[in-house]
């Protein structure tokens, strides 16, 4: 036994040291508490109203954070504190669907939290919908849809910086759509397996059956059919003002099978000469509502707008700042 202790060397024993440092880690971070909201992409949610008059300043005399708040906390904070002064402001039903990290995108967590924010708004209640997202699955994109269309309600998406694919539908379904002045919208092609569907639906063509493999052509004949689901569908949930008030597809067929780029940015000026019913009449707010959160924390690997403000934080807050800032 000595023998193989010795043959170890310094070397050895500093990797079995290093090796050891990294298990106990690991250890104690898998017993640290979980926090629910780690696969929860920000999504819709209703605000109640909470009083301006016991506000006070955010940051203390003489500047700092307060005592006990990370950056993070105080960016939660006041995220929270200007949806609540916006939802005020415009006496609406206030959706948030933010996302920023690279694992969030529209999914089933948003499309529940839409859903339930809907269905108990109450069916003639305005909704305004703050959008900043990548995306995200076409199934929770199709359920946002329905309820939208069912809601009726005056509805109007905020896009201050960008909503892209699935985040343009959602946009689409709105009566108004209000970008930034640099905001961008974009293509609503359907991907498959990371592959623009329309160029994959084109191989059958391009090339013939006989001159792709079995694989691809499984492929090639799948993607055709999200082409074909995907016109269908968003040609039914696009609001007829953004058509001039028709029932015609052509906007939906521009914006799936045109051959643009998913990526390809269309900014406010074209998207009102395609005849779009959007303004850039955007509130100062909602930049400040959509800015990333600090990477304050590198284990921070968490969604931090999912969670309500509590009364402590809030009372932190000069919300009437921020109501100025929403009207």
């Amino acid at each position: 036994m000595q023998d193989i202790l010795g043959s170890i060397g310094p070397a050895g024993w500093l990797g079995i040291a290093t090796v050891a440092v990294v298990i106990l880690g690991a250890l104690k971070l898998a017993a640290r508490p979980q926090r629910r909201d780690k696969v929860r992409p920000a999504g819709g949610r209703t605000f109640r109203s909470r009083s301006a008059s016991t506000a006070t300043a955010l940051q203390r005399d003489g500047g700092g954070l307060p005592p006990g708040m990370s950056p993070a906390d105080v960016h939660r904070a006041r995220v929270e504190a200007g949806t609540e002064a916006f939802r005020e402001a415009r006496g609406s039903v206030v959706v948030r669907i933010v996302h920023h990290l690279n694992y969030e995108y529209v999914d089933e967590y948003t499309a529940i939290e839409v859903i339930d924010a809907l269905r108990k708004a109450g069916p003639d209640a305005p909704v305004d919908i703050i959008l900043h997202t990548p995306g995200g699955a076409l199934h929770a994109a199709q359920q946002i849809l329905h309820a939208l269309k069912h809601h009726r309600g005056r509805k109007t998406a905020f896009i201050p910086y960008s909503a892209w694919s699935a985040g343009t539908m959602i946009a689409l379904a709105c009566d108004e759509i209000v970008l930034g002045s640099s905001a961008v919208i974009g293509p609503i092609d359907p991907q498959y397996g990371g592959l623009p569907a329309p160029l994959l639906a084109e191989l059958l063509d391009d090339k013939g059956p006989d001159h792709i493999n079995d694989q691809m052509l499984v492929i090639a004949k799948m993607a055709r059919q999200a082409v074909k689901e995907s016109k269908a569908f968003a040609c039914d949930y696009v609001n007829p003002v953004h058509n001039g008030g028709n029932e015609s597809c052509a906007l939906t067929n521009e914006l799936i099978g045109s051959g643009r780029n998913h990526q390809a940015p269309i900014m406010p000026q074209e998207a009102k000469a395609m005849g779009l019913n959007v303004s850039t009449d955007m509130p100062e707010l909602l930049f400040q509502i959509c800015q990333p959160p600090p990477e304050d924390d590198s284990m921070l690997m968490v969604n931090i707008f999912g969670s309500r403000v509590d009364e402590k934080t809030a009372a932190l807050l000069d919300l009437k700042a921020l109501e100025k800032l929403a009207r």
